[in-house]
C-alpha cells in the first residue's frame, strides 16, 4: 500500500463523518474490512510510522498543556487521535506544536483508544487470525527534549496558543500551578 492510499483511508474517514471521532474509528474499520489481509498489514505499517512522526517531546509537552498529565498510554492514544484528523494536521503539528490547540473543540476523544487495534481486528476477520508481525518497532523515548512546563514564563513564550487557551479554560490544570502546590 503506498502512502497516498493509506492517507486517503485516514482522511476519507473523517471527511465521511466530520468531528465525531468515535464514527471515524467505526468508518475506518469498516474501510481496513474491504482491504485484503496483506493490505491490513500494509496499513498498520503505515499507522505505526505515522505514530513514529509524533512521538516527539515538543508534541506530548502540547499534549500535555492541552489535555493534562500524560502517561505512555495516554500519548500513544493521543498520537493515534492526531493522526485521525489527518497529514495536513500531523504535518502542522510537528512544524509548530502549539498548533495542537486547533483540536481543542475536540479534545475529550484525546485520550480514549478509538483506534488501537482496528487493523487487528480487521486482519482477524479476514483471516480468522493475528497479525504474523510483532507491532511498532520505533524509540522507546520521544524525540528530542522534554521542556520544563513548570516554568510558566518559558512554557508561555513556547507555546503561546496552548497558555492562552489555558488562561480561558481554568479548570484546565496548569503545570506551573502543579509544581507550587
Amino acid at each position: 500500500m503506498e502512502g497516498a492510499v493509506f492517507w486517503r483511508i485516514v482522511e476519507g474517514a473523517r471527511a465521511e463523518v466530520g468531528a465525531d471521532t468515535e464514527r471515524v474509528a467505526q468508518v475506518l474499520l469498516r474501510s481496513l474490512r474491504a482491504l485484503t489481509p496483506d493490505e491490513i498489514e500494509q496499513f498498520e505499517e503505515l499507522w505505526f510510522q505515522a505514530q513514529d512522526e509524533l512521538y516527539r517531546w515538543a508534541i506530548r509537552d502540547a499534549a500535555t498543556l492541552l489535555l493534562g498529565r500524560l502517561d505512555d498510554d495516554d500519548f500513544l492514544s493521543v498520537q493515534d487521535w492526531i493522526l485521525s484528523h489527518g497529514r495536513p494536521t500531523i504535518q502542522r503539528v510537528q512544524d509548530d506544536p502549539d498548533s495542537l490547540v486547533e483540536l481543542a473543540p475536540d479534545r475529550r476523544n484525546a485520550r480514549i483508544d478509538w483506534f488501537c487495534g482496528l487493523p487487528l481486528e480487521a486482519h482477524i476477520a479476514a483471516t480468522g487470525a493475528p497479525f504474523a508481525i510483532d507491532g511498532p518497532s520505533g524509540s522507546d523515548t520521544p524525540v528530542g527534549t522534554p521542556a520544563d512546563l513548570t516554568d510558566e514564563t518559558r512554557t508561555r513564550q513556547r507555546f503561546p496558543r496552548l497558555t492562552a487557551y489555558l488562561d480561558s479554560n481554568p479548570w484546565i490544570e496548569r503545570p506551573w500551578e502543579r509544581a507550587t502546590s
